[in-house]
């Protein structure tokens, strides 16, 4: 018996399956798997490489890493490969479960692209030239790019544009996939409830929707939470007022949820008082609403309008940081990552790209916000 023979006989499952042939089998196709060991029970959507498939050893177990497609990244996994072609006893990384404390600092988020990049007849519409072009929210690429751009200006969180289960733009459909790019990671993601700024929902229509945020969304690891509560911000209008807005949340919220209204005239003399206040609006570069929170605009400068609301300026930007910073607010917020029909991004454009690839603006609060750490 030549060597060769030796060695294909050691490599064989005793039904034949030999394991040259189940590395082929693995970088054939995708897995759709589960991880039964971790209590968020996290999916995956594996592929692998004829490289990554040597992972697979003898007693067909895998020690590895294969590519997410439902995040675009590399994880490690281990699992063993059973004929004809399944995956069994799988694990992946473990969550981060940690959660930021005060103050956080989060940026305004909008995953309702490709459908804002159209207002007919415009397209596209915005004055500026996203690094990414215009791209859509729902593209696994995209949202890992933008996970690490929030991360990389070391920001806490996101908070997040919703429109409701059955809302338009899709934005529920999209939210699954951030807390995911999110799970291994500090970020953290809340809600920012976008109805109330149109409309004036019932109670009953409040709390099915925090009860519905709860049970779909507050349960994954990458769900902003203080003090276990789950976050949800509150969008607004001129309209709102103590008795027509906070009385309302605080009569819906039977659920525990930690709420962000939008101030309005009178908002700190209401009997019935919110976790927190924010302000939302880039027409001014600061909105000091401490100690809940402090916001601070890159610019506004909408495609419609004949002239910018607030002209852009680097130097002003770095000065707004570091007056947020020195707020010492619980809540310190960046409007916004990525609004491009109303020109308050942050994020990395052709107008403002830089060697980091992050972008300019980006860069100023990856430094500041780093130098407040190392403090």
């Amino acid at each position: 018996m030549t060597a060769a023979i030796v060695s294909l006989l050691l490599l064989a499952s005793p039904h034949g399956w030999t394991l040259p042939h189940a590395r082929t089998v693995l970088a054939s196709r995708p897995y759709e798997v589960t991880d039964a060991s971790q209590t968020d029970r996290p999916q995956y959507e594996l592929r692998f490489t004829t490289r990554t498939a040597r992972s697979l050893r003898k007693g067909f177990l895998f020690d590895g890493v294969a590519r997410d497609t439902l995040t675009d990244t590399e994880v490690p996994v281990r699992f063993t490969f059973t004929r004809p072609g399944r995956i069994t006893h799988f694990r992946g990384p473990p969550a981060d479960t940690s959660q930021p404390s005060f103050p956080i600092r989060a940026a305004f988020y909008y995953a309702w692209y490709p459908e804002a990049w159209f207002r007919d007849p415009a397209f596209p519409y915005s004055l500026f030239h996203p690094s990414l072009e215009y791209y859509s929210a729902a593209n696994a690429r995209v949202v890992r790019a933008h996970t690490e751009a929030l991360r990389y200006a070391r920001l806490d969180a996101g908070i997040y544009s919703w429109w409701g289960p059955d809302g338009y733009p899709p934005t529920d459909l999209r939210l699954w996939r951030y807390l995911a790019a999110a799970r291994t990671t500090p970020l953290r993601w809340a809600v920012y409830y976008e109805r109330e700024g149109y409309d004036d929902p019932s109670v009953e229509k409040i709390r099915s929707d925090l009860e519905y945020i709860r049970d779909r969304y507050a349960t994954e690891p990458a769900y902003l939470k203080v003090d276990g509560r789950f976050v949800v911000y509150v969008y607004g209008n001129s309209d709102d007022g103590c008795d027509s807005t906070a009385r309302r949340w605080r009569e819906a919220n039977t659920v525990g949820a930690y709420i962000v209204l939008k101030a309005f005239a009178g908002f700190r003399t209401c009997a019935v008082q919110p976790d927190a206040w924010h302000q939302y609006s880039a027409a001014l570069p600061q909105y000091d609403l401490a100690p809940d929170s402090f916001m601070i605009a890159p610019g506004f400068d909408e495609k419609s309008e004949p002239t910018a609301r607030l002209p852009r300026d680097l130097g002003r930007w770095r000065s707004d940081i570091e007056a947020m910073l020195a707020s010492n607010a619980r809540w310190q917020l960046v409007l916004t990552f990525n609004e491009w029909p109303e020109g308050t991004s942050v994020e990395s454009a052709r107008e403002w790209a830089s060697p980091s690839g992050y972008g300019a603006y980006l860069d100023t609060l990856h430094e500041l916000l780093g130098a407040t750490m190392a403090r």
